[in-house]
């Protein structure tokens, strides 16, 4: 074989392989996986907070999962998550704002009413008392509505006097109601007070006395049933 033919012969193989390399398919690459977006994890767990969950999304809400930790490491992991460094204070903030207005305790509250002003004042008292006393028929009925409503204590001898000898029906009956009022807490008070009341010559007085005998003698049969079915 002569030099001129191997030449050839190399020439033609060559021109062969880059065709064929040329022709061949080259490999697929793998497609680039999408990126996903960063997930805010807990900060990594020291031996002191194992099994630990602390998570501050991007929105502030939080999830945790924490068990006999303390509340100063708890605060710090969520302050470090979420970049507030004034966790504390927010956190106390939020609380006043919604808390609302506290309570007084009982103390207080009774202290605050003692300390309150008096519907009436002495004078006014005294004046209301003097027309309830020596008033027109208005006047005395109306002082006693007021005495009632303003919670003015009206004395008892001068109650009896009313109901006793007025000359108005209405003064009257309504004086009656006013002395019983205080003695409704005290059965032999009240049953001595309207057993007397009987023999007043006001027939409006002598059937209110009369009724509120029987609802104390019935309230006193029910009471004496009672016991008796609790007896052995």
């Amino acid at each position: 074989m002569t030099m001129r033919m191997a030449a050839g012969w190399l020439a033609t193989a060559l021109m062969s392989g880059g065709l064929g390399w040329a022709m061949h398919p080259s490999t697929p690459q793998a497609a680039p996986e999408p990126q996903r977006s960063p997930t805010r994890v807990a900060a990594p767990a020291t031996q002191a907070d194992a099994g630990a969950t602390i998570l501050v999304s991007g929105d502030g809400n939080v999830t945790l999962r924490v068990e006999q930790q303390p509340l100063e490491w708890v605060l710090e992991q969520i302050a470090a998550q979420s970049g507030w460094r004034d966790v504390k204070a927010r956190a106390h903030a939020t609380s006043a704002a919604s808390s609302g207005p506290a309570t007084s305790n009982p103390s207080t509250a009774a202290t605050d009413c003692a300390d309150a002003a008096p519907l009436l004042t002495a004078a006014q008292a005294e004046r209301l008392l003097k027309s309830i006393e020596h008033g027109s028929e208005a006047e005395r009925y109306e002082g006693l509505l007021q005495a009632r409503s303003d919670g003015a204590a009206v004395p008892d001898e001068m109650l009896k006097v009313l109901y006793e000898t007025d000359a108005s029906p209405r003064v009257r009956l309504l004086a009656f109601e006013d002395y019983l009022e205080p003695r409704s807490g005290d059965d032999t008070a009240l049953r001595r007070a309207l057993q007397a009341a009987l023999y007043l010559p006001d027939e409006a007085i002598q059937r209110e006395a009369r009724q509120r005998l029987d609802e104390l003698d019935e309230s006193a049969r029910i009471d004496a049933s009672a016991a008796q079915q609790l007896s052995p």
